[in-house]
């Protein structure tokens, strides 16, 4: 071999073989020994860090689960094949990646490992599946609820396992591929031809490999849970369950779906359109009042059979129906798209969000005269003016009236809003929406120390909080929303009032696994176990046809309810008429 010259900060090559230097891990300069690696041995090394490595923890979980329902041999060739999808995957997006150019490159290289050690996290210490639900509820706009969910190991974890590798590679490592050598120009385009070359080849291996495991994947049965009628191939729960394909699949279903939103809200359909409806004389003087709670779960619910009395004003109520009922989705956005319209509006995309094509049952109200106004603890801007409500407060705003300033941001900061509401619209036929943060987590934060009643509490992520610890907080949430539904419904005794209450998802509580938004055909039944609460005041039931149909309402409170007969009961329990198939009977809990 002939003859080569160091210089300080890489090698030059002037007299080898460009496809021999770009083999090289180790190379000499003045200071010494220097490791470098080429962009093919990069896009290698990285993918296996992120697809092996980062994912460890999952895939021996995943490994218990398979050893518990099928054979070790079956369980070894299902999860090998997986691992070896899960890098094939990783390696064809890097090495696509690595043809947009040096700083491109980078850039994308130093936001997939952030992302996927963050993902790793919650995926590693508290079993979450990251999917378009914990995507979408990362991209909220309520920074308040999501910081709650980050605490000091997270960013120790995240420091250790992503900045620290970012920087020594930064510091350590020499990318040949991208070096400015001064070669003639027929060695630098050899030189670029043999590494584009090498690229290709990669890729091509990669894509090879990544399609054996797919197809090998899919052998396995997929299995369908009895409670859904989804199906998923074991190709599409893989991505789902490890990194990076699960939370990059997340960002383009949230991508794709936010420009397909703009599209289709501009296109979605009422039903007023569609259907009749007629709402009679009575409800000229009334008032509904409908509570959007958060992550509450039926289980959790004295009221519903729960051991611990956590219902003790609840249960004092006369007039007032309870029912364990079924969520449409397990996350905030998911469900508000769907729990307000019409099943049939509803497209399932099985892992994907589904398609909503008609407006929600508040465009019905609003053609038949009713006003609307909106309170909110949270930002869900786009849902609120979906609504279409003649006003609406957000939690920053409520938060910033001087009456607020300085206060803890409990629910019970809605109430003066809705007295102040339901005075202006004192004539009546005029809907409240008040949607509270309830018992998202930190559920510690969700209310006062006056209702901390079952110790020990859990103080948040950095305590490593026993089961014991997070189920003692939620409940004394739950305690909290007795509270503060009480105060709601002595908001509203002396009107002709209708109040509903619905979660929009349950929550998953055990130990280090908890929070929601577990794509719904993987999720646990717990986080779509809510309840549903209707209570009427006496001036509303005065009128013999709504004590008809709430004593219709109150029979059925054994049955099993859901968010899909929402829009048919809400009109149904108000007495509203539809003559050609715009309330379903079938759907309508007063009927």
């Amino acid at each position: 071999m002939r003859q080569y010259r160091a210089h300080d900060h890489f090698l030059t090559d002037r007299f080898v073989s460009p496809s021999l230097i770009h083999m090289n891990f180790f190379t000499t300069s003045s200071n010494g020994w220097r490791l470098t690696v080429s962009e093919r041995v990069l896009v290698l090394l990285s993918a296996f860090y992120i697809a092996v490595v980062l994912n460890a923890v999952v895939f021996v979980r995943r490994a218990i689960s398979l050893e518990a329902t099928t054979s070790w041999t079956n369980a070894i060739l299902v999860l090998s094949t997986e691992v070896l999808l899960c890098y094939a995957l990783t390696v064809l997006l890097l090495t696509a990646l690595s043809y947009l150019g040096r700083h491109v490159f980078k850039l994308f290289l130093v936001l997939m490992v952030l992302l996927s050690v963050a993902a790793s996290y919650y995926m590693t210490f508290f079993n979450v599946v990251i999917g378009y639900g914990v995507v979408q509820a990362v991209l909220t706009t309520d920074v308040d609820l999501s910081k709650e969910s980050v605490g000091l190991w997270f960013i120790v974890y995240v420091f250790i396992l992503a900045i620290l590798p970012i920087v020594w590679a930064g510091f350590c490592l020499t990318i040949h591929s991208w070096q400015k050598s001064k070669k003639s120009a027929r060695l630098a385009f050899t030189h670029w031809f043999h590494l584009r070359l090498q690229s290709l080849l990669t890729f091509i291996l990669a894509a090879i490999l990544f399609t054996i495991a797919y197809y090998l994947l899919n052998q396995v049965v997929p299995q369908k849970r009895q409670d859904q009628a989804v199906v998923i191939s074991p190709a599409t729960l893989a991505a789902h369950l490890y990194l990076p394909s699960n939370w990059v699949a997340g960002l383009a279903m949230s991508a794709s779906n936010s420009v397909q939103g703009a599209i289709s809200n501009r296109q979605l359909k009422s039903p007023v359109n569609s259907f009749d409806y007629i709402a009679p004389q009575t409800l000229d003087d009334v008032h509904v009042v409908l509570v959007i709670g958060e992550s509450a779960r039926s289980m959790n619910f004295s009221l519903l059979g729960y051991s611990r009395p956590n219902n003790d004003l609840l249960n004092q109520q006369k007039n007032l129906v309870a029912f364990k009922a079924q969520s449409c989705n397990t996350s905030t956005k998911l469900s508000l798209q769907c729990m307000f319209v019409r099943p049939e509006a509803v497209t399932e995309k099985g892992m994907q969000a589904p398609i909503i094509s008609e407006q929600t049952v508040f465009s019905v109200l609003k053609s038949l005269g009713f006003t609307i106004d909106l309170f909110a603890m949270q930002s869900e801007v786009w849902f609120y003016n979906s609504v279409n409500a003649d006003f609406y407060k957000i939690r920053e705003i409520i938060a910033a009236q001087s009456h607020n300033i300085g206060k803890a941001q409990y629910d019970e900061m809605l109430i003066p809003e809705l007295k102040d509401s339901v005075n202006k619209h004192a004539k009546g036929k005029h809907l409240v929406i008040l949607h509270t943060k309830g018992s998202h987590y930190l559920y510690t934060s969700r209310y006062p120390r006056s209702f901390a009643r079952y110790q020990p509490e859990c103080q948040g992520l950095d305590s490593g909080c026993s089961k014991q610890e997070m189920i003692n907080s939620y409940d004394n949430s739950i305690l909290y929303l007795d509270y503060f539904l009480s105060q709601v419904y002595n908001t509203v005794k002396d009107k002709k009032a209708l109040v509903i209450y619905v979660p929009d998802h349950g929550e998953s509580i055990e130990e280090n696994n908890h929070f929601h938004a577990t794509p719904k055909p993987l999720a646990p039944p717990e986080q779509t176990s809510i309840p549903l609460m209707v209570w009427a005041s006496p001036g509303f039931l005065s009128e013999p046809s709504h004590e008809k149909l709430f004593a219709r309402l109150k029979s059925k409170s054994h049955q099993t309810a859901s968010h899909q007969q929402l829009f048919d009961s809400i009109l149904g329990c108000l007495n509203i008429q539809s003559n050609n198939g715009g309330i379903n009977p079938a759907r309508n809990l007063c009927h």
